[in-house]
Formats: C-alpha cells, sequence, structure tokens
C-alpha cells in the first residue's frame, strides 16, 4: 500500500493581507480583509513604525518550558517538539495542512494490515555523513519500548499495535522481540498484533523520530532533518539548513519566560495566557465533552439524556473555549453528515419518562478543580435550571480523583476530552467500542462495535471510511452518549510578516522549513 498527499501551501491569500496591511497600517487601526480571507485585526501598537525590519532569512522561535528536549522520546507538548522536528525526519511528516506524506518513507505496502514494508530514501544522510537505515529505526523504536528508559510516550506503540509493545512495556519480553526488523539497511519490515490500515497515518508522531543508531541525544547532536546544530547553550538553540533551498537558512530557539518581552520573536506556540499579540487560533485534534453514565438508574433512558442535550447550545456553552462541536469528530471533517433531528420537545421527553415539576431530574455535574472547567459547569447549570424539571448540583474534584470516579463509574454526567494523536476517525470513535480501555460510560452497542472493527481491521476508500463513521455517528447520537461542547484551539503568536502557517491545520505541527518572510 502506497499513500501520498500533495503538499500545497496557500500563500496567495496571506500575501494579500500582508500587502494590504502594510499600505493601510497608518490609516486606520485595522483592516477587514476580503475575498474569502478572514477579518485580521492590525493594531498600530502591535506594528510599531519604529519597528527593524526582520531579517529575510532568520527565523526566531520562543519556548515558554523548563529547557530544551532534543530527545523525542521525552517531547510532551506540540510547543516543545519544535526543534527535534526541525532536526530529526520519520518515516513520515505532516505537510502545511496537517496531511501525513512521505518523508524517508519513499514507499510502503502492506497485503494484510499487519505485515508492513517501509522502503527509505537511499539518498538519506545523517549530519556526519552516515547513511540513514532501517536500523537506526528499529535502534530507536527499541529504545522507546524499553520500561527502563522510561519514556512516557512509549504506550504510543501499543496505540499502533506493534507486535510484543505491550508485553515489552510490562516487563515480560525483552526490546529486541518488538515487532520491526532490518530486512536490509533501506528496508524496514513492522509487524502489528492486528490489521491496521491506518498504520501510515500513524507514523508522523514525534515519538518514532529516529536518533543516529538509536541512541540519546549528545552533544555535538547528530541530525538527519533538513537543519542541524550550530550552537547550543542551555537556553538558546541555533541551527543551520543543511538544504540550500530552505528559505531561512538560521533557525534560533530561544527559552524565554514571563520576564522576557516576547514582541521580537517570529513565532510563540505557547503564548502565555493574556498575551494577544499577534495571536493566531488554530484547531486541534482534541474535543471538550460530558459523558453521560448510562448505567446510571436516572440516565439509563436515552430520552432523559436526550432532553438534556436539547436543553443546551454547545455555542453558548463554550463561548470563548473553542470551536463548538455537535459529535465527537473535528469540525470540517464531515461537512455533509448533520445530525438528527428530533420532534418532541424536552419537556415531552421528560414528560415520558415520569419527569415533572413534582418529580424533578436530579443529576449531578463533576469536573475538575480548574477555573475554566467551574466556568462551563456553572452555563451548563444556569441553563438547565432554567426549568423547574432540573435540579442541579456541581461536584468540584481534584484532578486524580475526578479520574478515579470516571475509572468506577462513579458519576452522573462528568467532564471529559479526548486528544486524538494521529487524524483518522478511528483515533475519534474507537473510545467508544465496548472493550476499549477508554470507554468509562459503560457504553454498549453492538452495532458499533461491529462497525468501529471494521474500520479497524478492513481496508476501505476514503468515501468508504466515510460512510462507517457515518454510521457510527448517527448511532452515537441515536444512543445519546456524550455532551458535545467544543473543539480545542491553540493560541500562537505570529508575527506579521511571516508566511506558511495554514488557519486549517490541526496537527499542532509547524515546521521551520514551511515557513517563509514575505518580501517588502
Amino acid at each position: 500500500m502506497k499513500r501520498y498527499s500533495s503538499l500545497c501551501i496557500s500563500r496567495l491569500c496571506a500575501s494579500h493581507l500582508h500587502r494590504f496591511a502594510k499600505k493601510l497600517i497608518n490609516l486606520t487601526a485595522c483592516l477587514t480583509v476580503l475575498s474569502g480571507c478572514e477579518e485580521v485585526n492590525y493594531s498600530q501598537t502591535l506594528l510599531p513604525q519604529t519597528k527593524e525590519p526582520k531579517n529575510e532569512h532568520i527565523l526566531t522561535r520562543a519556548i515558554y518550558s523548563a529547557h530544551l528536549q532534543l530527545d523525542p522520546h521525552f517531547v510532551k507538548v506540540a510547543a516543545d517538539a519544535g526543534p527535534v522536528r526541525d532536526l530529526l525526519l520519520g518515516l513520515l511528516q505532516y505537510n502545511s495542512q496537517g496531511e501525513v506524506i512521505p518523508a524517508l518513507a519513499k514507499e510502503w505496502f502492506s497485503d494484510d494490515g499487519k505485515n508492513w514494508l517501509f522502503i527509505l530514501d537511499d539518498k538519506a544522510t545523517w549530519s556526519n555523513g552516515q547513511a540513514v537505515t532501517a536500523l537506526d529505526f528499529v535502534a530507536s523504536w527499541q529504545r522507546l519500548s524499553d520500561p527502563q528508559k522510561g519514556s512516557p510516550l512509549a504506550s504510543y506503540l501499543v496505540s499502533m499495535g506493534i507486535l510484543n509493545a505491550k508485553a515489552i512495556l510490562a516487563g515480560e519480553k525483552a526490546i529486541t522481540e518488538l515487532g520491526v526488523a532490518v530486512l536490509n539497511p533501506h528496508t524496514l519490515q513492522i509487524q502489528l498484533e492486528q490489521p491496521n490500515y491506518q498504520l501510515p497515518k500513524m507514523l508522523a508522531h514525534s515519538a518514532l523520530l529516529p536518533t543516529y543508531q538509536g541512541l540519546a541525544p549528545q552533544q555535538p547532536f547528530i541530525s538527519n532533518g533538513v537543519y542541524e546544530v550550530s550552537s547550543q547553550s542551555k537556553q538558546q538553540l541555533i541551527l543551520e539548513a543543511r538544504q540550500d533551498d530552505m528559505p531561512f537558512k538560521q533557525v534560533n530557539y530561544q527559552l524565554i519566560s514571563s520576564t522576557k518581552n516576547p514582541d521580537s520573536f517570529d513565532l510563540i506556540e505557547n503564548p502565555l495566557t493574556g498575551y494577544s499579540r499577534n495571536e493566531q487560533k488554530l484547531p486541534r485534534l482534541c474535543h471538550y465533552f460530558y459523558e453521560f453514565n448510562v448505567q446510571d438508574p436516572k440516565l439509563q433512558n436515552p430520552d432523559v439524556r436526550k432532553a438534556i442535550q436539547i436543553m443546551l447550545s454547545s455555542a453558548e456553552i463554550s463561548k470563548g473555549f473553542g470551536l463548538s462541536m455537535q459529535h465527537i469528530l473535528p469540525q470540517n471533517w464531515l461537512p455533509e453528515w448533520h445530525s438528527l433531528f428530533s420532534n418532541r420537545s424536552a419537556e415531552a421527553l421528560l414528560a415520558g419518562a415520569g419527569i415533572s415539576v413534582k418529580n424533578p431530574l436530579e443529576i449531578t455535574l463533576t469536573y475538575d478543580d480548574k477555573p475554566q472547567h467551574k466556568l462551563i459547569a456553572e452555563r451548563i447549570m444556569r441553563t438547565l435550571s432554567q426549568s423547574e424539571l432540573f435540579r442541579v448540583t456541581l461536584n468540584e474534584v481534584e484532578w486524580t480523583q475526578l479520574l478515579s470516579q470516571r475509572e468506577q463509574k462513579n458519576f452522573q454526567l462528568i467532564r471529559s476530552g479526548w486528544c486524538a494523536d494521529y487524524a483518522d476517525f478511528n483515533a475519534f470513535l474507537m473510545p467508544f467500542h465496548s472493550n476499549s480501555p477508554d470507554n468509562k460510560m459503560g457504553y454498549q452497542n453492538q452495532t458499533v462495535d461491529n462497525l468501529l472493527t471494521q474500520l479497524q481491521t478492513q481496508s476501505f476508500d476514503e468515501q468508504g471510511r466515510k460512510q462507517i463513521a457515518e454510521q457510527v455517528l448517527s448511532q452515537l447520537e441515536k444512543d445519546v452518549v456524550i455532551l458535545p461542547l467544543f473543539q480545542y484551539q491553540r493560541r500562537i503568536s505570529v508575527d506579521p510578516s511571516l508566511g506558511g502557517i495554514e488557519k486549517e491545520n490541526a496537527s499542532e505541527v509547524i515546521y521551520s522549513k514551511d515557513l517563509y518572510r514575505y518580501k517588502d
């Protein structure tokens, strides 16, 4: 099987914005851009006239973090992964739209979805001149799986379904039994526990980036990506391009704290709360919702759960937090799919379930003790409490207690969320399989189980996968499994002179190689 995605960076709209902004910045505080672009505000205070022009070939990136992490096995958040992704190249990578495309793997094949062959670029080299080989990947992934190393990302090998990964992490088998092997220097074999035809989509994860001979990175850092380390200190990392065609010949990464002025940087992926200069919001593959405990006596009736859903507007509840959503998938994945319309009111549904003013529905919302979670829970409570048919109680608990109550199914409605490691229907829908370890709500539907098993283990074209996903969504909505609220967004600060960032990219990956400086 071989999958390619087209790499098409839409620079026209962004370039149009930049040219007009430069002409009108001295005349007005904001500019409304037409022709399909978003409305963008350019404040004179954000683009001072005294600002020195940016260096065309030097990119500056800032990270709020304790230290620069250059070991891909220990990168925990997207912002920290920036340097690693600039320095290391894996089997696959993302394009600027967030689609998975070939990197070192030029071709891949599988007849059964369990046994895969990946053909590597035989011209790829490390910065020390040595060839990049399949052995680098085998050794790197074995180190990742080693329970003695303690990588927080090791479980991703289990999520992929790599043969023996689960047993190795449990200390039951040696790391040499991991289902990866070298067939020749440029052919990598991957064996899975069961068929997974979506494996290539999962291979752009930062944890799977190879290191030289699989060793933990040392100084001098040996890279195989488009950049290499020029100099490194505790607070700063300077990279130089290994290829002449890079728009930025040099990339400077700087660790900053709340005491340092961030205004001079081209890109900050994790700006502090309240810092809105040159702010952009990108979607994430993360969703915020409440789970119904479908085994709770008061919520076993799907009509009761549907009445609660009808009473609440996700757009109002989630205002200011993210992109309102109607189901568990990202907003733009199934634009043709429409929610089921109920011709019965919430009052009628509750009445049919024996709920009345004299016998109101008493429910408790459980959430963890962070301000945003409390605010959202209060919005839900206020909305439901407008009807005399509800009596709502808030239950604020610590994060560990929330996990414990969810695990024990000791809740009625509980604050939940899900972040996918890769962009595919499986990543969002599999938690609703009755055998999934992530199914904490007690939901079980044989139709959904069968469809998800097909989606996981059989090969379909994209249209076929969409049709199955739509069937799963329809059943989940009919069964009223969750209360969907919003899709998370991440904030970044982007200098107006910088291009190459696509507003629909939900991968949380921004490679320096895809960025460029607008020409004056």
